[in-house]
């Protein structure tokens, strides 16, 4: 009887954590996330990189499909004065993953084109030595 008590303590509190954990990882992942949005509309090159893994991949309407470093070298071309998201919605994987998908609202150029103004995105964010990096990014305009 007393080992199964201890393991039905064992899981109550194991349930109870695993919330709290999604919880912690949610707000970590939406302050990475403004961290970066911050850098792509200061041109901060060396925080882009800093907050995205070395095998990033993007796909914008204005980049098309972007490593990191393509992004990056490209950075200088685009000109944003509003990167303005909706509530984010961010489903935790698991401990070290999470997928994050909102509307965006977009103002600026890339190459002296204005990008689309209404978008959806999307986002794969993983931890990494206790760090939160993003891996994958892509947006898709929605008409009008």
């Amino acid at each position: 009887m007393r080992t199964l008590t201890q393991f039905a303590l064992a899981v109550a509190l194991l349930t109870a954590a695993a919330p709290a954990r999604a919880e912690d990882a949610t707000k970590d992942v939406e302050k990475a996330i403004a961290a970066l949005n911050d850098a792509f509309k200061a041109g901060d090159g060396a925080l882009v990189k800093a907050l995205e893994t070395d095998d990033h991949l993007s796909v914008t309407t204005w980049g098309g499909t972007q490593t990191r470093d393509e992004s990056i070298k490209t950075l200088p071309d685009l000109k944003l004065t509003a990167y303005t998201p909706a509530k984010l919605k961010i489903t935790v994987l698991g401990p070290d993953a999470a997928l994050v998908t909102y509307a965006l609202e977009l103002k600026g150029t890339f190459k002296g084109k204005d990008v689309p103004a209404k978008n959806f995105a999307s986002a794969v964010w993983v931890r990494k030595g206790g760090k939160w990096l993003e891996a994958y990014y892509q947006e898709t305009p929605v008409e009008k």
